[in-house]
């Protein structure tokens, strides 16, 4: 707009120059007229109605990551497996305005729910690459928001524990996110297995949580949860009928239902800068009265953040058999079966920003509720690349 108007405006002025160029007081006045108008200009084309009118590139943006992992794994009754595995996650987010937003996001490996790894294997042949993320989230306010389609999982786990939910799951329908002030909750709909001659299995539930500000750099979060899922006993495990240390019957049928109830505590601080977190959750299936109990506690220090910083953490980790449904926790701790114990150690060291190693080391046994438990660890060493 104010190309059309400036050149009226210049054209304007010289004609009054000709009819008043024998007075410098008028020609004066007419240019901070034009200096004036120009400004009120200015301000037109940087209000927040012009502003809001982004190019299809500004309203969106792109992220990646890459995963190189060698990994031993020593399980008690097998042989000792090495294996190269590689993972590629990128995820672009488009903003229709300022309240709707779609993101999409593809990733390497199969239909495995829990990962997406892909084992370097079978002499060199193509590798799949699918759908991993597809949802919409809309903002009702700054402190409401609906999310609908393959998501990010919304609940909060601390420190990023995996025990009841895999960090590669991205669970399917619907969750409603609030925040108020340092408390924040969730509640969801989750489509879990359409039978097309038997009732659905679906999870409702939901999250709150409380942040505590104890001073300036500590906190203490606690929280509580709780997840229903619907038609699962008597019907056959998910996925791929392994029951991965769940109980079932002769047929393969899960012999419990599972409405599962958290209880989560973080304490957060800092020690010369770095930060330092203690945490524990508890889950209990209160569907059964036995191997019902799922705990992990502990600490992690430092955070990889550029060049030379590190992180350190350590978890104790206890799920008994029916604590949680083991399709969904942890695929690498006890082999991703329920029934497990151990420790978990996680280093990670940065090389550069964008581009780290990480070491886990997994202790563990799992089948506590048979007569004898199997020894399992595992050794998983990491080139970690991301890209935003």
């Amino acid at each position: 707009m104010k190309r059309k108007i400036l050149p009226l405006l210049v054209a304007a002025s010289f004609s009054q120059m000709t009819i008043a160029n024998e007075s410098s007081e008028e020609f004066f006045l007419l240019k901070q007229q034009i200096k004036l108008l120009t400004e009120r200009l200015d301000k037109v084309e940087e209000s927040p109605k012009n502003k809001s009118k982004k190019s299809l590139l500004d309203r969106i943006s792109f992220k990646a990551d890459f995963r190189e992992r060698y990994e031993i794994i020593d399980q008690e009754g097998k042989e000792e497996r090495d294996r190269n595995r590689l993972r590629l996650r990128a995820a672009m987010k488009m903003k229709a305005d300022d309240r709707l937003s779609f993101t999409l996001g593809m990733a390497t490996g199969g239909d495995d729910p829990v990962s997406t790894n892909q084992t370097l294997d079978t002499a060199f042949s193509t590798k799949d690459i699918r759908l991993d993320l597809a949802y919409f989230d809309y903002k009702f306010s700054n402190s409401l928001s609906f999310t609908g389609g393959k998501m990010k999982n919304p609940f909060y786990k601390p420190d990023k524990t995996p025990v009841f939910w895999d960090s590669d799951l991205n669970p399917e329908g619907f969750a409603l996110k609030f925040k108020g002030g340092a408390t924040k909750g969730t509640l969801v709909g989750f489509s879990v297995e359409e039978r097309k001659a038997d009732s659905d299995t679906y999870m409702l539930g939901g999250q709150i949580m409380h942040n505590f500000k104890m001073s300036e750099h500590s906190s203490f979060i606690a929280g509580f949860g709780y997840y229903n899922y619907t038609n699962l006993k008597g019907f056959g495990t998910l996925y791929d009928s392994k029951p991965r240390g769940n109980s079932v019957d002769v047929e393969g049928n899960y012999l419990t239902d599972f409405n599962i109830a958290e209880i989560l505590v973080e304490y957060k601080t800092k020690i010369d800068g770095e930060p330092l977190s203690f945490f524990g959750n508890l889950h209990k299936n209160t569907a059964v009265n036995d191997l019902d109990t799922s705990i992990v506690y502990g600490v992690n220090y430092g955070k990889v953040k550029g060049a030379g910083t590190w992180k350190i953490g350590l978890s104790y980790i206890d799920n008994e058999a029916d604590s949680v449904i083991a399709l969904f926790n942890d695929s690498d701790f006890g082999g991703g079966n329920t029934g497990a114990k151990g420790f978990l150690l996680k280093y990670g060291y940065g090389i550069k920003n964008n581009l780290s190693l990480g070491v886990t080391y997994i202790n563990s046994e799992f089948g506590q509720s048979q007569a004898e438990q199997t020894e399992y660890n595992r050794l998983q060493l990491d080139l970690k690349m991301k890209f935003k």
